[in-house]
């Protein structure tokens, strides 16, 4: 067969078998329905307003969003809403059954305030009264401000915000929290992850530079004392420097020895951290002890036992575009002369890709391997 004849035949096999693939999709049940506004009353838009002041030049997150727990706030067997938009305020929905909700965010004064940017939300029971309460991440740079928020839930229907009085009301660069026990002691620690900007103080020696604690961008963890929150950030090993540019971070046992460890993933810049959880109330950073290389722009990441035996893997999303003109227009790869600059500062190895670890399983020694 002649190559001009078989490029048409190659081609037309091509666009039936589409065509099948198709044909036979189309008569599978779609796995999920979307459900509009009208059915659920669901209606909150994260609408952001680019002023001279506040931009995509000089806040880099600008279009980052902000985000939306799940939870059963009432306790009567149904999961309902959250959302925080950047500048919107915030929206509590009630779950009435049936994927109908009602918008109780007034009556429920969780609203928030003006004059914030809100990065992202949790839940979780703070002050272990039954009932799921509310942390709020959020912002405070240039004409942005307010500390982060955490609302108490009064198991009425009602919340009060009382992040000051129990110590999380943090003023920085924050993008989400998570809480757990990491002292196994019962009571809800906190993990605040947060962000960095362009800063003088990000490049030279990783050594020195991680050891300089920034009051805003830092990431920080405050231990639950039970009326309060204590923050133990030095103490227990959590860099804190400007040089974390974090943007997910996931809790896990990673070694299997009953301490719940910590997977930070820092956008384009820093590495990403692996906290193990020594057990003492410290954590020991280990990130290549254990992989070789990570994402190069860790946007989000998740950690679960994806090939099913029984040891936790690890996955990161990078922000490469799916087209080379788009990679090059968005940044693209380090020049030589930075990725040298960066390896003889002690950064470690990254590639721009999305990162699956797959664990392995424990060395003798009880030390994960990832491969």
């Amino acid at each position: 067969m002649s190559q001009q004849l078989f490029l048409p035949l190659q081609k037309l096999f091509i666009v039936l078998s589409i065509s099948l693939l198709v044909l036979g999709c189309s008569t599978e049940e779609k796995p999920f329905t979307e459900l509009s506004t009208g059915v659920t009353n669901i209606d909150f838009s994260n609408r952001v307003t680019s002023t001279p002041e506040f931009n995509i030049i000089n806040y880099m997150y600008f279009y980052d969003g902000a985000g939306v727990a799940a939870g059963d706030l009432n306790n009567n067997g149904l999961p309902d809403l959250f959302f925080v938009g950047n500048e919107e305020p915030n929206k509590l929905y009630i779950n009435k059954g049936e994927f109908k909700f009602e918008d109780v965010t007034d009556q429920a004064g969780v609203a928030g305030d003006d004059g914030s940017w809100s990065t992202g939300v949790t839940m979780a029971d703070v002050n272990g009264s039954g009932y799921l309460d509310i942390y709020v991440s959020r912002v405070n740079y240039l004409n942005k401000s307010g500390p982060n928020q955490l609302f108490i839930n009064n198991g009425d229907g009602t919340f009060t915000e009382r992040a000051s009085e129990f110590g999380l009301d943090f003023e920085g660069y924050a993008t989400q929290a998570v809480f757990f026990d990491y002292n196994k002691n019962g009571r809800l620690d906190l993990f605040i992850l947060n962000h960095s900007f362009h800063s003088e103080k990000t490049y030279g020696p990783v050594d020195v530079l991680r050891d300089i604690k920034d009051p805003k961008a830092g990431d920080r963890l405050f231990r639950n004392d039970g009326d309060t929150f204590t923050d133990v950030t030095e103490e227990a090993g959590i860099i804190s420097s400007a040089l974390g540019y974090g943007l997910g971070v996931a809790v896990s046992d990673i070694n299997k020895n009953g301490w719940p460890d910590i997977y930070v993933g820092n956008d384009f810049h820093e590495d990403d951290y692996l906290y193990i959880n020594n057990g003492d109330g410290t954590f020991t950073e280990s990130l290549y002890d254990f992989v070789g290389h990570t994402s190069n722009s860790s946007m989000g990441n998740d950690i679960a036992d994806i090939t099913n035996d029984g040891y936790p893997d690890i996955i990161s999303l990078d922000m490469m575009p799916d087209n080379h003109d788009s990679f090059m227009r968005s940044g693209g790869p380090d020049l030589v002369i930075i990725a040298e600059a960066k390896k003889n500062f002690g950064f470690g190895e990254k590639n721009a890709r999305n990162t699956l670890q797959v664990n392995r399983g424990l060395s003798p020694d009880g030390i994960p391997i990832f491969g």
